[in-house]
């Protein structure tokens, strides 16, 4: 298989429907030889059904219990193994030339992971690449909140880009170990980008295009990161770069 895109996703049909017509698009655009999607059913209360997902070829593998992003995405990548893996939340919708972007930029740059421009509904940035900065805030995301129209559009080559729609290659997961189950909820991508940067990978964002991305619209808990931002602050503080204040 040359991709297989997997998507956790907890309830809202509608919202994985969307999603998923949105990622069709997408990978017809890019015009891959084979590609397959897994979606994975994170516990979701009334059974996701094949006939409501909108799509004809998506496979459904379901969790009785949720599980964290990490273990639901792993089993994913396990259920159709493939060349390249694009992780994609159910709350993203991939513009439909985005996939093709990444794609030529993991070619053109020899890249092993690459993440995507995300913005919000109000067409201001969600993700644009990830930072660090070197006090207590740690990981954040570049020019967060700014209009798209002023954010450059030139590739850029982060420390670490969002799971939220990031393509890696099956190589790099591999030695990886895929995301690390022990973080909770957050934080695995971060942790993810930068155990490859320790094996010499290139991080990558695409910029060309704008993806919609509601975040955290499937889990609005206030606290949902903080046992996973103690694990990985206390993994990596003092061993990632400092990006510094991008406003200082």
């Amino acid at each position: 298989m040359e991709l297989t895109a997997v998507i956790s996703s907890y309830g809202q049909p509608a919202l994985l429907r969307t999603c998923l017509i949105m990622l069709e698009r997408a990978l017809a655009r890019a015009e891959l030889p084979s590609s397959a999607i897994v979606v994975m059913d994170n516990g979701t209360l009334i059974p996701y059904r094949p006939v409501e997902l909108g799509v004809a070829d998506a496979r459904i593998v379901r969790f009785d219990n949720r599980h964290p992003f990490s273990v639901a995405c792993n089993r994913g990548a396990r259920e159709i193994p493939a060349a390249r893996y694009l992780f994609l939340n159910n709350d993203v919708f991939l513009h439909p030339e985005a996939l093709l972007e990444m794609l030529d930029v993991m070619r053109d740059h020899e890249a092993g992971i690459v993440g995507a421009r995300l913005v919000l509904p109000d067409d201001t940035i969600q993700h644009c690449g990830v930072r660090f900065d070197g006090g207590e805030r740690g990981p954040y995301h570049q020019d967060h909140g700014k209009p798209s129209a002023i954010v450059t559009r030139v590739t850029s080559f982060p420390q670490a880009v969002t799971g939220a729609a990031m393509v890696i290659d099956h190589a790099v997961f591999t030695a990886l170990g895929g995301f690390d189950e022990v973080f909770p909820f957050g934080y695995e991508d971060a942790d993810l980008c930068l155990r490859a940067r320790q094996l010499g990978v290139r991080i990558a964002c695409a910029q060309g295009w704008d993806s919609l991305h509601l975040e955290s619209f499937s889990d609005r808990r206030p606290d949902r990161h903080q046992a996973s931002r103690r694990l990985f602050l206390e993994r990596w503080r003092g061993r990632y770069a400092i990006d510094g204040d991008e406003n200082g």
